[in-house]
């Protein structure tokens, strides 16, 4: 299992020691090396795993059969509304409430949107098991 992973065996014995609660030095100690060794070594599972999920969310984003693009000037409410409009029509059962959506929305977009106003435009994605995800430079 460890050789179709992200993560090397040492990465992973660090973050099984981690768990059992071992200090950094206690893991030092056990393995023979040196306390900054421990902590670049751990560092480095925990950027491994991260861009990990970065690449599963991104997958996910190509993935989606629904997608909806929010133009500026937007308010936030019909933006939802028009999610929930778009996903009923593409017999997708989206899995937020109108508050959770669009507090969801609202984080995703982060300084596109003040208030309730969309200031730039936003894109939405909606997989077909209902997830919703903001589409953001960084990943696309």
């Amino acid at each position: 299992m460890v050789r179709d992973t992200v993560l090397t065996e040492r990465q992973i014995e660090v973050l099984r020691l981690r768990a059992q609660g071992l200090s950094t030095s206690e893991i030092a100690e056990r393995l023979g090396t040196t306390v900054a060794n421990v902590s670049a070594t751990e560092r480095k599972a925990r950027e491994n795993i991260r861009r990990a999920e970065n690449t599963l969310r991104l997958v996910r984003m190509l993935e989606a059969p629904l997608r909806v693009l929010i133009p500026p000037g937007t308010d936030l409410n019909d933006a939802v509304r028009e999610i929930y409009r778009r996903a009923d029509r593409a017999g997708i059962w989206v899995a937020h409430s109108f508050p959770s959506l669009a507090a969801l929305i609202q984080r995703g977009a982060g300084e596109r949107i003040r208030g309730r106003r969309v200031l730039a435009e936003i894109e939405v994605v909606v997989t077909r098991e209902g997830e919703v995800m903001v589409v953001s430079g960084e990943l696309y």
